[in-house]
């Protein structure tokens, strides 16, 4: 689809994982190559979510510095009314593109108050240049978590299955299941605890993702991979 946006925004989500939130999602060229599951498993490419994401790859766009200015723009089009998940698809993993999405947040949040998070495999951006988004480090191992907080992040880990729906320890870290994926709350509007990364940073607190969807048996594959070599 040629000259289509890269990028959208929805003022009120019918995500029932989100729910009732403002959402942006962009184009997959947003993604940095080194994830390793795009096109292996990922969330995005699967069931409705794969809907939006077929939408915004259709773009001639490709450029990552282009679309974060484009999805700034988009921020920019919302209410402010309610919390923001950015890029629902998508990712932005150069420091500048991230600068750009930092400073759309910060108006967002100006407007009523309400947060701005988002996930992020880009794991060279620096966690200043994010500004006051409450981002987590997308994380397949253990390490790259360890790495994560020593840069400044919080993290999200993926993990196969969560064996409990309760919070364990491991070394000086918490690991807390996901509370949507575990049925402690309807959903990331109820929860909020992915908004709050200066709090999880420092208390060391890790929010554990379960693989699901359709091609979770792919992704499993991968996060096995990942943990034998």
């Amino acid at each position: 689809m040629a000259n289509a946006s890269p990028v959208i925004a929805v003022e009120i989500s019918d995500n029932s994982k989100v729910g009732k939130i403002s959402i942006t999602a962009a184009s997959q060229d947003s993604c940095p190559p080194t994830c390793p599951l795009r096109g292996a498993g990922c969330y995005a490419e699967v069931g409705r979510a794969n809907l939006v994401t077929s939408r915004v790859n259709q773009s001639d766009v490709r450029d990552p510095l282009e679309i974060a200015q484009a999805e700034a723009n988009a921020i920019r089009t919302l209410s402010g009314r309610r919390m923001l998940r950015l890029h629902v698809v998508g990712d932005c993993y150069i420091d500048e593109g991230v600068r750009l999405l930092a400073k759309a947040a910060s108006e967002h949040t100006a407007k009523a108050g309400k947060a701005v998070f988002t996930y992020t495999h880009g794991h060279s951006t620096k966690r200043e240049s994010w500004g006051e988004i409450s981002v987590l480090r997308s994380c397949e191992t253990f390490e790259q978590v360890k790495t994560a907080h020593e840069a400044g992040f919080a993290s999200a880990m993926v993990v196969e299955e969560h064996e409990s729906p309760n919070a364990q320890k491991r070394e000086d870290f918490t690991i807390i299941p996901c509370p949507q994926q575990t049925g402690r709350v309807k959903d990331c509007a109820q929860c909020k605890l992915c908004s709050q990364d200066k709090k999880l940073h420092s208390k060391k607190a890790v929010i554990a993702f379960a693989i699901h969807g359709s091609r979770a048996k792919k992704a499993k594959e991968v996060l096995n991979s990942i943990h034998n070599v």
